[in-house]
């Protein structure tokens, strides 16, 4: 058996340090809200991607305010929020792109009438994986769990029986806000641990002595 790579286990040790304070969830969990509200009006996801590049740079601010005096700073290839902002961006377009598709094909774009109950779950699925692969990555129990509940979310807003006033839109909208509370509160719960478990880094004198 070949021995594991250890430049392997140092990036995802790196990759480890980066998600355990929860700083990335409340990020995430803010701007999958933003792309809720964009379901609402889709010209406002072209916004979205410029608001991707101020989240990156807010979650290295808050990174670098909570982690760095608790346990440094590891510096890696790739923002560790920049995959799965992309992936909330994609699930977004994606979900936004297959309505307009289909609304279209029915006579008129954004039509209610011909827009799918079932987005919620191309929305969903899309974040589940991103929530997967950050698992396999970092090795964290926690984006497991996110998965599941992103499946379990878009199910639920998929075939609940709402009735008239939630429409087919408001269904993807909806889920996307109930991912985003929870991926706050995942990132809540995970920053009052990790301040708990890391207190501040007493800097040393160095002319002590």
């Amino acid at each position: 058996m070949a021995a594991p790579d250890p430049l392997d286990t140092f990036r995802r040790r790196a990759v480890r340090h980066a998600f355990e304070d929860g700083t990335i969830d409340l990020v995430l969990g803010l701007y999958t809200l933003m792309v809720g509200v964009a379901t609402q009006r889709p010209v406002f996801l072209a916004l979205s991607t410029v608001y991707l590049v101020l989240m990156r740079t807010g979650w290295r601010f808050l990174n670098m305010s909570v982690a760095g005096r608790r346990t440094g700073y590891a510096e890696l290839p790739v923002d560790p929020p920049a995959p799965l902002l992309s992936v909330i961006l994609l699930a977004g377009l994606l979900t936004m792109g297959v309505v307009a598709g289909l609304t279209l094909f029915g006579g008129r774009l954004w039509s209610l009438n011909h827009w799918p109950a079932w987005m919620p779950l191309v929305s969903g699925a899309t974040l589940a994986a991103g929530f997967v692969n950050t698992a396999a990555q970092s090795g964290l129990v926690r984006y497991r769990a996110l998965a599941l509940l992103c499946v379990g979310v878009s199910v639920f807003f998929w075939l609940f029986p709402f009735g008239p006033r939630i429409n087919p839109s408001d269904r993807l909208t909806l889920s996307l806000f109930v991912t985003a509370a929870l991926l706050l509160a995942s990132g809540a719960v995970a920053l009052v641990r990790f301040l708990k478990a890391r207190p501040v880094v007493a800097v040393e004198d160095g002319h002590a002595g």
